[in-house]
């Protein structure tokens, strides 16, 4: 694989010290120096919360200075993740997310056990 690219649940752990994921990905993450990439649905996902807080700036800057690349959902990515979920039964956002790094050739870094083994080339990070 080229790089990695975090699902929503990685990139949480990975901004909020106090997640108790956070060791983990921060570990992972250190281990070598591949592009970090995320989709914008993660993006989107990932910003849900700052908006409720009012704090959409500075959580937008940090998303921005950690990750290498915001991809975008293309039509082939589109018609990945509707193949993948109509035969894995994936929620609509993960099934994207998984279709942008199967599409990139990246490794999918996430905590979901279901989400890894539906996707190809994906890593199950653990605590």
């Amino acid at each position: 694989m080229a790089g990695l690219i975090l699902d929503s649940d990685a990139l949480l752990a990975i901004m909020n010290a106090e997640d108790k994921h956070h060791k983990s990905i921060k570990k992972r993450l250190l281990q070598n120096s591949e592009s970090l990439s995320i989709s914008v649905v993660t993006y989107s996902e990932a910003l849900v919360y700052p908006f409720e807080k009012d704090n959409f700036p500075a959580i937008s800057e940090g998303i921005k200075n950690l990750v290498d690349e915001i991809l975008d959902v293309t039509e082939s990515i589109a018609t990945k993740a509707a193949q993948l979920r109509a035969v894995s039964k994936v929620k609509l956002p993960d099934a994207l997310i998984a279709a942008t790094a199967m599409e990139k050739g990246l490794t999918l870094l996430t905590f979901d056990e279901k989400l890894a083994r539906k996707t190809p080339g994906a890593e199950l990070l653990t605590s």
